[in-house]
């Protein structure tokens, strides 16, 4: 089942972007706040995303677990509760 993100749980930290081994994490957008804060808006490249599972286990996850499995039908799982 492929992967994805979910904008509205997502913090935009960027963590899962160096964390994909497949570098299938990819930056839409990258913004500078004022305070020098960075905000990433990221998506899965489902061309290059081995479903490995790396960004939902418990070695290393997604700090607001806003990515999770979906299925044919749309259902949305996610791997960490």
């Amino acid at each position: 089942m492929p992967y994805k993100i979910d904008t509205e749980k997502c913090l935009k930290c960027g963590i899962c972007i160096s964390e994909c081994p497949e570098g299938a994490i990819v930056v839409d957008n990258k913004v500078t706040e004022s305070d020098g804060l960075i905000l990433y808006t990221v998506r899965i490249d489902n061309d290059k995303c081995t479903e490995c599972g790396t960004c939902v286990s418990y070695e290393w996850w997604c700090p607001a677990k806003a990515i999770a499995q979906v299925n044919e039908e749309g259902y949305v799982y996610p791997i960490v509760e």
